[in-house]
């Protein structure tokens, strides 16, 4: 070893039971003794004779009482030694990092932190990845570092994708103020104390227990880790946030269930807090005689403003809905969830409520996918509204409401319903593949529908009926099963804009004392005529182009008395 041997011409070694021969003879001394180093002008072996003998024993004598720290040696030739003696030094120095990469994975986090002040050796090993990776998913058993930059905010990251040196254990430090639900885990922590010295976690065996505990603390985090919890009843009145823990697909593996009330409930006080990488799911038992008067699995009362973030969201009620949101300041963010396969309505919003909702997965449901009513004005955007054995959103009793970029296909009836005085606001959205029509307005409905693209309905691309007025702007309606604009039973409406083609009958039809406005469209490649007035139709038409249909450009037939000004009318096949 190069070390030990650039320093063996400096040190006067006195093993015990050296020979007699060599004229040394030495008490015995501690392996750890501080060992003077000799000056250049000092012989570097003993000689024969008493003195050679006394100075070894002053030496030795010497070291053994003073303990002094002796000042470190540095050359050209020479590495740095240190003075702690030849374990030490040995350990520091000599000990390969993987030997001590295997010791320091027996160590928790806080003595991993504690052994990394030593020195700047040990501070590199101590923060490998791969040290960190394994403690990580020892305590929270997710597969990527999370993060928590914000109160409402957990992000998971690829690690190489972080901006962090260690995404482990950046990761490990943002959440270790957290309590854990993991039953059995507290019995085991509390029983054997000495195994987790290096460890500051508190377990609990419910949710309820740890919420309980959690009410004293500040930003109170608590981690559910996998497994069917039944039963618990959740009211949640503070900022705490709540978050599955688990490999794999998280929510998957963590679920809470029950079979009365609400499965979790949220209530004035929860400002801040947030729900998580979970499944929720309400499960009413249809033979109980106990009288439950809610029906939800997810409930928002009024001024709170939750973050419900990822969770799974089923309810086999045949009553209520599986997320249901009402009272005044109720304004949850839900993202990224997936309310689907239930027996009633998806996504319930009601009484003034609002809210945002982004990205999620809302289909299958025996209901609407989506109810507003009663003054609700939410805003939904980038969610995906599909194949429900009902209508896709379902907007009525003056309820309001921004959709913006929503996806919305493959429903029962239309993709879209206004009715009763409702007035959403639809943009840039694709409403299309419905089983029945697009979109619905009727019985006095309104609403503004603007820039989406509206396809491959069986029936028409937008029905309206019974008075209703809504305003079609700038919307691209096209191969339609039927027609493409149908306004009849004494609609209105405002059609402007449009870029209405290839639908297998007319592009607009008007009929049955319907008196729209309809100006500045585009009506081309129709599979039957560009606009059809009949049956006492009425109507503004004008400034449209009406080119390349089958049938006639305009058709009238008797008792319709529609106004056409400067439309162009051209290129028919008749």
């Amino acid at each position: 070893m190069r070390i030990v041997r650039d320093l063996e011409p400096h040190i006067i070694y006195s093993p015990p039971g050296a020979s007699s021969a060599s004229g040394i003879s030495s008490p015995h001394q501690s392996p750890y003794a501080l060992r003077r180093k000799l000056s250049p002008q000092e012989p570097s072996s003993p000689g024969s004779g008493s003195n050679s003998v006394a100075n070894s024993e002053n030496l030795c004598t010497h070291s053994l009482l003073t303990r002094k720290r002796q000042r470190r040696v540095f050359s050209s030739s020479q590495s740095i030694a240190d003075d702690t003696g030849e374990a030490a030094h040995y350990l520091l120095y000599e000990l390969p990092d993987e030997v001590l990469l295997t010791i320091f994975s027996y160590l928790l986090e806080q003595d991993l932190c504690r052994v990394a002040q030593v020195c700047k050796r040990f501070h590199i090993i101590s923060s490998d990845t791969e040290l960190w990776k394994t403690l990580y998913q020892n305590v929270y058993e997710y597969d990527l570092p999370l993060f928590n930059p914000a109160p409402t905010k957990f992000e998971f990251a690829q690690p190489e994708e972080c901006k962090y040196e260690n995404p482990w254990k950046e990761s490990f430090k943002q959440l270790y103020r957290g309590l854990h639900v993991r039953p059995g885990y507290q019995e085991q922590y509390e029983n054997n104390p000495e195994h987790y010295r290096g460890r500051n976690i508190t377990y609990f065996d419910t949710i309820e227990s740890a919420f309980n505990y959690s009410e004293e603390l500040e930003n109170p985090l608590i981690f559910i880790h996998a497994g069917l919890y039944k039963g618990e009843f959740l009211i949640i009145d503070t900022n705490v946030a709540m978050i599955g823990a688990a490999p794999g697909n998280v929510a998957e593996n963590v679920i809470l269930e029950r079979d009365t009330e609400s499965t979790i409930t949220f209530v004035e006080g929860a400002k801040e807090s947030y729900l998580g990488y979970l499944t929720l799911k309400f499960t009413p038992d249809v033979s109980s005689s106990v009288p439950h008067h809610k029906h939800y699995c997810l409930e928002v009362g009024e001024n709170c403003t939750p973050t419900i973030d990822h969770c799974i969201i089923r309810s086999a009620s045949v009553v209520g809905a599986a997320v249901c949101v009402t009272g005044k300041s109720a304004e949850p963010v839900i993202k990224h969830c997936d309310i689907s396969d239930c027996e009633n309505v998806g996504l319930y919003i009601t009484d003034h409520a609002q809210g945002i909702y982004e990205e999620n997965e809302i289909s299958r449901n025996a209901l609407a996918g989506v109810w507003v009513k009663n003054h609700a004005n939410p805003i939904m955007r980038r969610n995906h509204i599909h194949h429900g054995r009902d209508v896709g959103v379902f907007t009525f009793d003056s309820g309001l409401g921004y959709f913006e970029t929503n996806d919305i296909h493959n429903n029962r009836i239309a993709g879209f319903e206004v009715k009763a005085g409702a007035n959403p606001t639809v943009v840039r959205c694709e409403i299309h593949n419905g089983q029945t029509g697009g979109i619905y307005v009727h019985e006095n409905g309104r609403g503004q529908f603007i820039e989406n693209k509206i396809h491959s309905n069986n029936f028409a691309g937008v029905w309206i009926t019974s008075h209703s007025n809504p305003t079609i702007r700038r919307n691209e309606i096209y191969n339609g099963h039927q027609g493409g604009v149908y306004i009849f039973g004494e609609g209105r409406g405002l059609i402007e804009h449009n870029n209405i083609y290839g639908n297998a009958l007319a592009g607009i039809q008007i009929r049955t004392n319907s008196d729209p406005i309809v100006r500045y469209n585009k009506i081309h490649h129709g599979q039957h005529g560009g606009i059809y007035v009949h049956e006492k139709g009425q109507g503004l038409i004008e400034e449209n182009e009406v080119y390349a249909n089958t049938l006639a450009g305009v058709w009238i037939t008797t008792g319709s008395i529609p106004v056409l000004r400067r439309n162009r009318i051209h290129s028919g096949k008749q």
